[in-house]
């Protein structure tokens, strides 16, 4: 069952041929939520507590630490992360999680959560080692 929509990359792989997918959320993420991934298992860093350097710097510099860190960028910020990919061509991906679909609320990031866990089970090819843009779909849809 494909859980993601709107990717550029068709073709699924099977569990067991991916690599493991490592998240980087954006700031308007809390550190909960990349809190309750690692505990599932998902290696998952928040910008707001794990990188605070970060922190109100530009969507290209999130880029760069993200690819240098071989992490895939969660974020909702479609116009400036666009600049950001075309200055960063060099990036592991990037998953975009549409605000009336994941509002940040404790039930919408809940929802997000479940999402990205099964994401990560069953990436999109490439994820996490090319430079994939996706956008990412409810369990629910």
């Amino acid at each position: 069952m494909n859980l993601c929509t709107g990717g550029n990359v068709g073709e699924r792989l099977m569990p067991s041929e991916h690599r493991e997918i490592r998240f980087l959320l954006d700031e308007h993420y809390p550190v909960w939520l990349a809190d309750e991934l690692v505990a599932e298992g998902i290696d998952t860093v928040a910008l707001n507590g794990h990188r605070p350097e970060l922190r109100g710097a530009d969507d290209r510099r999130v880029l760069e630490t993200a690819a240098a860190e071989a992490r895939v960028v969660i974020t909702e910020d479609v116009s400036a992360f666009s600049v950001a990919i075309a200055l960063v061509p060099h990036h592991v991906g990037v998953v975009y999680c549409h605000h009336t679909r994941f509002p940040r609320t404790r039930a919408g990031l809940n929802k997000l959560r479940k999402a990205l866990g099964a994401l990560a089970t069953d990436p999109p090819a490439g994820l996490g080692e090319h430079p994939v843009v996706w956008w990412l779909a409810s369990l629910e849809d």
